[in-house]
């Protein structure tokens, strides 16, 4: 299955990791859609020499592997240590001990920038009961979308109008036409907006979005849309039978109301707060810390990848000897719980992706 685990302890680096956080390296696994000119141009970076134009994803601190397409997806850090080595040989200090007591050495957590360069097909992921249940996976794959930028008139598709019994849902599946995206509730975007989609919810990203991704540490995905993105159905239905994959979707109505519970605007925060809906909190968390040149901002110990995602300043970490790390908007950092607690100073946001606390 996806997760990655690391089966020799004692084969692991002797090294203790890095007290201060760490640059992310660029984690761009080749995807069957295109799109990734965006994550360069934020990242500050030039095309890679093997840039081919289907690199749409940023795995960010990852110990996930693609379901298909290769299994790449690991992150590996600058010292040449893949990440779940480096949190196995000292999960403590990385997640810090609560987590370790309550999970294990394991993030529970794959943070991602994704760039649509083209309308990414409808598809849906399984919830947690659904993965433990038919494919052997402690984790489903509930996510949540926070706009970094967007096109006049970019949008998203979540959940479906209307109810459809399950053998209409069969149909407009096997019939691949244009039906399925049309019984999706349509939702225009723009930088600033949130929105969690809960595991088992169709959806589709549309072309010219840009995005910071937050989600469970799988790549479980029910293709619902497959045939136009040339993928073979074992793929796209994860090896189960079409009718038993069907199953983990959510049929709808997911209503005005009920999506109105699932969205934020993160850009309201002001000085410290989270960026998506409480319901989000029993998979992952998303802190924004926003300074203003007078107004530092604060944020509790915690293992994090923190994504600068405007305007430039100083990251410190710890209390009794902190440490200052310079960050402009497009940084991308590996914070370790054993850090310390963490301040900002500037005119600068960032958004610290962690863990369910």
């Amino acid at each position: 299955m996806p997760e990655t685990t690391v089966s020799d302890p004692t084969s692991l680096p002797t090294h203790l990791p890095t007290h201060v956080p760490s640059r992310l390296p660029l984690n761009t696994p080749h995807r069957f859609y295109r799109g990734g000119e965006r994550i360069l141009t934020f990242r500050g970076l030039e095309a890679p020499a093997d840039f081919d134009g289907h690199r749409p994803e940023d795995w960010l601190a990852s110990t996930t592997r693609l379901f298909a397409e290769g299994g790449d997806g690991v992150t590996v850090l600058d010292d040449g240590t893949r990440l779940p080595d480096a949190l196995a040989a000292d999960p403590d200090h990385w997640l810090g001990d609560a987590h370790v007591a309550a999970h294990g050495v394991e993030p529970g957590l794959l943070t991602k920038l994704l760039d649509a360069g083209e309308r990414l097909p409808v598809h849906s992921h399984p919830d947690r009961a659904f993965a433990a249940a038919h494919l052997d996976c402690g984790h489903g794959k509930t996510e949540a979308w926070i706009v970094l930028d967007a096109e006049p008139g970019a949008c998203v598709w979540l959940g479906f109008r209307d109810e459809l019994p399950t053998e209409e849902l069969a149909q407009l599946v096997g019939a691949q036409d244009d039906r399925l995206l049309a019984a999706l509730n349509r939702i225009e975007v723009s930088p600033g907006d949130a929105l969690l989609v809960p595991g088992g919810q169709p959806h589709a990203i549309g072309e010219g979005v840009f995005v910071l991704e937050l989600q469970e540490p799988t790549d479980l995905s029910v293709m619902l849309e497959h045939r136009r993105f040339g993928l073979e159905e074992a793929h796209a239905f994860l090896g189960l039978t079409v009718p038993r994959a069907l199953e983990s979707v959510d049929r709808g109505p997911l209503t005005p109301e009920g999506l109105a519970a699932l969205r934020r605007r993160w850009t309201d925060v002001a000085g410290a707060g989270h960026a998506l809906p409480g319901e989000a909190a029993a998979f992952f968390r998303a802190e924004v810390l926003s300074a203003a040149p007078g107004a530092p901002a604060t944020g509790e110990a915690s293992f994090a990848v923190a994504v600068v995602v405007a305007g430039e300043g100083v990251l410190t970490t710890g209390t009794d000897a902190p440490h200052a790390t310079s960050v402009a908007r497009g940084d991308v950092l590996l914070v370790p719980h054993g850090a310390g607690p963490v301040g900002l100073d500037g005119d600068v946001t960032v958004i610290r992706c962690m863990p369910s606390a």
